[in-house]
């Protein structure tokens, strides 16, 4: 990926990384240069651990199969990545300049046809594993279509969804914000696979960079770095080439806002050391290049994740909500943990997901609000069954309901584990 001296005339796509081998001259194009020397992601970051094992390196390969440069993503549903355009489809031409509006300047940020599917490999876990043998990564699944929209070019644009040909059972799922833009002045995490400046790991893994301050957020006229479009937002320092696609995840809540775009610091490529584009830094001659880098907001896209969610077959983990894996209120649970409610109650000869219940908080239809132990939480409503029952020394009676024949009958679930539970009121 060739950088732009400064000033900025375009900012680059963040390449993808040609891991062991290669930097893409650009993002998407086939020829390649060598590195001369091994790096990891993310700029001044540290490991990456296994509770960001959502965020996923993205190995892109060749017609025939071999590993040919790799990107980065977020595993949102088992079987669905997010990640950037440039990271599915051919670009053409070097750089991105674009309008406050999202419009691109100059001709720059073009996209052409898309890799085939099969092509995009996805790598899990912090590192990549080659217990097979040689340069050999071991892919937890492949790409079987790829979402985008229909816009042919990266300003204000750079998103897309890969459906994997199966899912990654028990996978950890990145949460994310749809319903609000990121704030200027928030704080937020980078984790990625691509280039860094500080570590001498042979093993390309995954890194990570926290309390990186979001600067603007689009639309914002940046001067000589073109503009920042509606659906962006800018960073200083912190990501680099291989980067592309890792997500941009709030350091409050642990939700994606974004994915990488594009960036730089301004300075000459060096070959020698792939991370003198991506840093903070000052010349021999006194020139200081300070890096700026943008992502793409995720907010901005509804009608694009909702038709990848229904190809998935999946729910969306929205930013602050229980994992939508687990079961519904009413549904069948065998403890707390399997609720997104957190809590799992015995009913008759079964158990079922409740939730909690007071006078602001009544019950659904059919169920009734009862009290059992120091809580009360919300049982189905049976008309034959005593006003009040008791199972394994656990009384559960009737709390604000009425007491006649529409009483609750109510035993604890779990040998009287039952309501061992984080007891998180149901959104």
């Amino acid at each position: 990926m060739r950088r732009f001296p400064s000033p900025l005339a375009a900012l680059t796509p963040i390449a993808p990384l040609a891991i062991l081998a290669a930097l893409a001259t650009a993002c998407g194009a086939t020829g390649a240069e060598p590195l001369g020397q091994q790096a990891d992601p993310i700029i001044n970051g540290v490991p990456s651990t296994a509770d960001q094992d959502y965020a996923i390196g993205l190995a892109i390969l060749d017609t025939n199969g071999q590993y040919m440069a790799g990107c980065s993503g977020s595993l949102i549903a088992e079987n669905l990545v997010l990640t950037a355009r440039h990271c599915v489809s051919q670009t053409v031409g070097e750089g991105v300049s674009c309008s406050s509006s999202g419009k691109p300047l100059s001709g720059t940020g073009g996209v052409s046809g898309d890799y085939l599917p099969k092509q995009l490999a996805v790598l899990i876990g912090p590192t990549i594993d080659l217990s097979g043998g040689g340069f050999n990564p071991k892919f937890a699944a492949v790409g079987t279509q790829i979402f985008h929209t229909s816009v042919d070019n990266l300003c204000n644009n750079d998103i897309a969804l890969i459906l994997l040909d199966h899912k990654i059972a028990g996978a950890k799922l990145a949460q994310l914000r749809l319903d609000a833009p990121p704030v200027a002045g928030e704080l937020m995490t980078a984790i990625g696979w691509g280039v860094a400046n500080n570590t001498t790991s042979q093993i390309p893994s995954r890194r990570t960079r926290k309390d990186i301050p979001v600067v603007k957020v689009g639309p914002a006229n940046l001067g000589v770095n073109g503009g920042l479009g509606p659906h962006e937002f800018a960073i200083g320092e912190g990501i680099c080439s291989g980067d592309s696609g890792g997500p941009a995840v709030a350091q409050t809540t642990g939700a994606v806002i974004g994915v990488v775009s594009r960036g730089g610091n301004g300075a000459a490529a060096d070959p020698n050391n792939p991370a003198a584009s991506c840093v903070n830094t000052t010349a021999a001659d006194g020139t200081t290049y300070k890096a700026s880098n943008f992502y793409t907001r995720i907010d901005g896209f509804p009608d694009l994740l909702a038709t990848a969610f229904q190809a998935a077959g999946a729910e969306p983990w929205l930013e602050g909500q229980p994992d939508p894996r687990k079961a519904k209120f009413g549904e069948p649970c065998d403890g707390p943990d399997a609720c997104r409610t957190a809590l799992c109650i015995g009913v008759g000869a079964g158990t079922q997901c409740s939730q909690t219940c007071d006078t602001a908080t009544p019950c659904p239809t059919g169920y009734g609000c009862v009290s059992a132990g120091t809580q009360s939480v919300c049982a189905p409503v049976s008309a034959d069954a005593p006003a009040t029952s008791s199972s394994g020394g656990c009384t559960v009676g009737s709390n604000g309901v009425d007491a006649g024949r529409a009483s609750l009958a109510l035993t604890m679930g779990l040998a009287g584990l039952a309501l061992a539970v984080a007891a998180r009121r149901r959104r």
